[in-house]
C-alpha cells in the first residue's frame, strides 16, 4: 500500500468540451507544475495536459472508513 496523497481536482475537460468535470481521489503523480506555477493533470496519452481549476486533499481515511462502515458490494 502506498503513502501518495489524493486529490479531488475540478478541471476542464477536453475529452467532453471542455466542461469543468470533478475527478475524485486522483494520485499526486498526475498532477505536475509548469514553469510558471500553473497546476496540470494528466488523464492519458492522449490528454497529458489538462489545466487545473483547483485541487483538494483528499482525507487518507475516507474511503477506508466507508468500506468499514458500509462494506463492499460483493458482500
Amino acid at each position: 500500500m502506498t503513502n501518495e496523497k489524493h486529490f479531488d481536482v475540478l478541471a476542464c475537460d477536453p475529452r467532453f468540451g471542455h466542461k469543468e468535470t470533478t475527478f475524485r481521489s486522483i494520485p499526486a503523480s498526475r498532477l505536475f507544475h509548469d514553469q510558471h506555477g500553473e497546476t496540470y493533470l494528466y488523464i492519458n496519452p492522449s490528454y497529458p495536459r489538462v489545466e487545473v481549476i483547483t485541487e483538494t486533499l483528499v482525507d487518507a481515511d475516507k474511503g477506508r472508513s466507508y468500506f468499514t462502515k458500509y462494506g463492499t458490494a460483493n458482500e
